[in-house]
């Protein structure tokens, strides 16, 4: 019984457990119809650079990007791929002053874009570069996407939990069975 109660709880706390990470900038996709997408980012200063006041996420393989939303604080803007050069979309924004800039553990969300995708599927993490106040490039990455448990491992958790319930009931009966016939 033990042996099931610590792989019950192994397995619960394996599935539910949080990610530690840093994060720049978060990315949460909605889905519009056929390959339209909108995307609502939040940037948050994680300390690496200490402050920087700007930043732009390319879009790969898209194309109609439409600024939908940007805060009041920050200048913001879309550009489509231009096919004679191999730069894709992106979308640009810059604090429009000093004090709307990011200091460590600050966060700010309501960037969304609207977008083509011509990849298929589901978009994933973007490319993406951060400015200091003097447009010098800071740092680079991926944006994060949330982390959604594949259905398939749950699923195949759930079956291994019920497999050892069922053995381990099955064990108790044998048990007591035993115990009645040499009684």
């Amino acid at each position: 019984m033990k042996i099931c109660l610590i792989v019950a709880a192994a397995t619960a706390l394996t599935l539910t457990a949080p990610i530690a990470r840093a994060t720049v900038i978060n990315s949460a996709y909605a889905p519009l119809g056929g390959n339209s997408w909108l995307v609502d980012f939040s940037v948050t200063n994680d300390g690496t650079p200490a402050s920087f006041a700007g930043f732009s996420i390319d879009f790969p393989n898209a194309t109609n990007l439409v600024l939908r939303a940007s805060p009041s604080t920050w200048d913001s803007a879309v550009f489509q791929a231009d096919a004679s050069l191999p730069d894709p979309a992106f979308l640009d924004s810059f604090a429009k002053n000093a004090s709307s800039t990011l200091s460590p553990g600050q966060s700010i969300g309501g960037f969304q874009v609207s977008f083509a995708y011509t990849a298929g599927a589901t978009p994933g993490a973007l490319p993406f570069m951060v400015y200091s106040e003097t447009f010098a490039p800071l740092s680079a990455g991926l944006t994060t996407v949330p982390a959604i448990p594949e259905p398939p491992m749950v699923f195949l958790a759930a079956l291994g939990l019920t497999f050892v319930g069922l053995r381990v009931k099955a064990l108790k009966k044998t048990a007591t069975t035993d115990k009645e016939v040499t009684a």
